[in-house]
């Protein structure tokens, strides 16, 4: 049963794989071996359980023993031993062990992940016959609909422990083309991105694969929940499940086989029958379906009480469609910026209980285009007059959306800022704005992370070659645990109009002591209006604290900021945002490229940058990139600083320790308005 990507999509050509991708090997056991093992911790009051169910296959009349063992930190918990004397050539074990004062395990950026060890060994006489191990966590899995939802909705809010947890989430594609040639170095790299963009959730969409072990066990270890899809999707032909008799065979085996081996980890969360999967009359498909209904009772069998939904999109509305209102339960798009004013109409009418795909487009990086388009194509063109860079994204070509808005570049370089600026801004807002509903609505899951080939534009957070666009990082932000968001209409507004807007305070901790800053400021960082807001944030919120409203005055180069920053009641910053508003009504942005009097100074402590802007007017998305194999991400990327500011910019290794780095790192500087 093949992955539907490797036939082409949208974000890579066509390359069908043949033969073996994951890992293979031989067991060799003893005459008793165990199979069909499940193991899963959860909690009933303050007891920690961790259930353990195996087959135990031997000869009739023959006896062995069971131990099953529970570990935390090389120090044993519990153990139990059972003496079985066969009947049959399988006898299944099943049995529950206690855990006093557990070790919770928790999502992403709501507590700690602590694993227990479990072996369970299958001995005849003293000599071991077989035996495994597995590392799992106890967690209360439960699911909710969400709040003032319809009676047919589906419960698309997770609880962990009694904790509502609000989605953050990203969609993952196969992180190559070439799926087997995917290394566990590979998965380190991409997990490392995932947790320190403050995301809790990876839907592995349903027109790709089911991965590699390790990379599940990297989830159970991050705190990174998994939406698994079942290997169906949408295919540009047919959007139907197939139920001839023979696919469903087919399906049914591999089905058995992911459900029996990811059950096993904590952090997998739910499961889907597919990607856009419809009826015949173009409707998301329902359980009536007989692919889907059997998927279900896979799912009931083998993993019970874990949520199975039909697809993905489920509910009335296959695609966000705020002129449907109350139809939008889990729902797909857009995936195109919507433009200066329509994009935030969309968002702000919204009333999705779960979106679960979309996305803005944006460019790839310089130095990812030179390693594959060749030197002669590295010039400012589209997929219409060169037949290269439509072989590598022929539907995200941004160019024409960015001369709308920016009006005509002057180089290459200058386009490709635009562009990933546009994305990460179309990306931020409709974040921001499903945060301002929560738990109205469930969370997002942004398409997509990664890409499996090398895009010159593309949907992704992430280039082909491991570089986070500037996109990755305003979704670091906007998934911050304590943040603060903006609302507002349009990025145009002309001296005398009235600008309306909220600011919001979103927390994902418990209830938090903050103090709100905003200024709205000129291009030399003279504020207008300033003002702090101290508050309490409630636990697991999102609340409008300030109704923002004024007349617009005329303003330098004509631009003008808005900037929220958190800090706790030391000063410490816990996360900043700064908009950016226009007052040309045509190509609204061309001003930022007249923001020439920006000068940056860097000075490098240890692992720490500090940039300084010594010039007059701001510094737009200051930036580090290095040309180095080295991964790594950096804290600050692309903020903005205006003059006579300084900003700390401080590299995050993945696992030096074990992966040292060169100490003399080199790191180019860059920001918007430099040329």
């Amino acid at each position: 049963q093949k992955s539907r990507f490797s036939y082409k999509w949208d974000f890579g050509t066509r390359m069908v794989n043949i033969g073996l991708w994951d890992d293979v090997l031989i067991r060799v056991t003893g005459k008793f071996r165990l199979d069909n093992t499940f193991v899963s911790g959860t909690v009933d009051q303050s007891l920690g359980i961790i259930s353990v169910s195996t087959d135990i296959r031997g000869i009739p009349n023959e006896k062995c023993r069971v131990r099953v063992s529970v570990d935390y930190n090389d120090l044993n918990i519990t153990c139990l031993e059972r003496e079985i004397l066969f009947k049959e050539d399988v006898f299944l074990l099943k049995e529950d062990l206690e855990i006093s004062n557990p070790l919770l395990w928790y999502p992403n950026g709501t507590g700690e992940q602590p694993l227990y060890k479990v072996k369970i060994q299958v001995l005849c006489g003293d000599e071991e016959s077989d035996q495994c191990e597995f590392y799992t966590g106890i967690r209360k899995l439960e699911y909710r609909k969400n709040e003032g939802s319809t009676e047919d909705s589906l419960p698309y809010t997770i609880v962990v422990n009694g904790k509502p947890v609000y989605i953050k989430g990203v969609n993952l594609v196969p992180f190559d083309l070439l799926y087997g040639n995917i290394t566990r170095e590979i998965y380190d790299y991409y997990v490392f991105l995932l947790k320190n963009a403050n995301i809790n959730l990876v839907r592995i969409w349903g027109g790709g694969l089911i991965e590699k072990e390790y990379f599940y066990h990297l989830c159970d270890v991050n705190g990174i929940m998994v939406w698994q899809e079942f290997i169906q999707s949408s295919s540009g032909i047919e959007n139907v499940p197939s139920t001839d008799a023979k696919f469903l065979e087919l399906l049914k085996s591999t089905a058995e086989h992911a459900v029996k081996t990811k059950r096993n980890h904590v952090c997998h969360t739910v499961w889907s029958g597919g990607n856009e999967l419809r009826d015949e009359d173009g409707k998301p498909i329902t359980y009536e379906n007989l692919n889907i209904g059997m998927l279900k009772d896979i799912v009931e069998k083998y993993d019970p009480g874990k949520l199975f939904l039909p697809s993905s999109a489920s509910g009335p509305n296959e695609f966000l469609d705020i002129e449907q209102l109350g139809k939008n339960h889990d729902v797909h798009g857009n995936w195109k910026y919507g433009g200066v004013e329509e994009h935030y109409r969309i968002f702000n009418r919204s009333d999705s209980l779960l979106h679960s795909e979309f996305g803005v487009d944006g460019c790839s990086s310089f130095q990812s285009l030179k390693k594959f388009l060749g030197e002669k194509n590295l010039v400012l063109t589209d997929v219409k007059n060169n037949l290269v860079w439509r072989h590598h994204g022929e539907w995200w070509d941004t160019l024409g959306r960015d001369i709308e808005i920016f009006g005509q570049f002057s180089s290459l370089e200058q386009f490709i800022k635009a562009s990933q600026f546009i994305q990460a801004e179309g990306i931020r807002y409709a974040l921001e704005a499903n945060r301002r509903r929560k738990f109205k609505n469930s969370g997002s899951i942004v398409w997509q992370f990664n890409e499996p080939w090398p895009n010159a534009y593309c949907t992704s957070l992430v280039e082909y070659y491991g570089y986070p666009k500037m996109a990755y990082y305003w979704l670091r932000t906007a998934y911050s645990p304590v943040h603060a968001s903006l609302s507002y209409d349009r990025l145009y507004y002309k001296p005398g109009d009235r600008f309306k807007g909220g600011i919001y305070a979103h927390n994902s901790l418990d209830a938090t002591d903050v103090c709100i800053y905003y200024e709205i400021l000129d291009a030399a960082g003279r504020a207008f209006e300033k003002d702090e807001i101290y508050i309490k944030i409630r636990a697991d919120s999102a609340q409008l604290i300030k109704e923002l409203q004024f007349t617009v005055p005329e303003f330098m180069r004509g631009v003008f900021f808005i900037r929220l920053k958190v800090t706790d009641f030391s000063g410490e910053v816990l996360s900043e945002n700064l908009y950016i508003f226009t007052q040309q009504e045509k190509e609204v942005f061309a001003p930022l490229f007249n923001l020439r009097e920006s000068r940056l100074n860097i000075r490098k402590e240890g692992e720490k940058y500090i940039a300084k802007n010594e010039g007059e007017v701001v510094c737009l998305f200051v930036h580090g990139v290095s040309h180095e194999s080295v991964e790594f991400i950096i804290d600050n990327n692309y903020a903005s600083i205006f003059p006579g500011e300084e900003k700390v910019f401080r590299v995050i290794r993945r696992d030096e320790a074990n992966n040292p780095v060169k100490a003399d790192l080199k790191i180019e500087w860059r920001h918007f308005n430099n040329g």
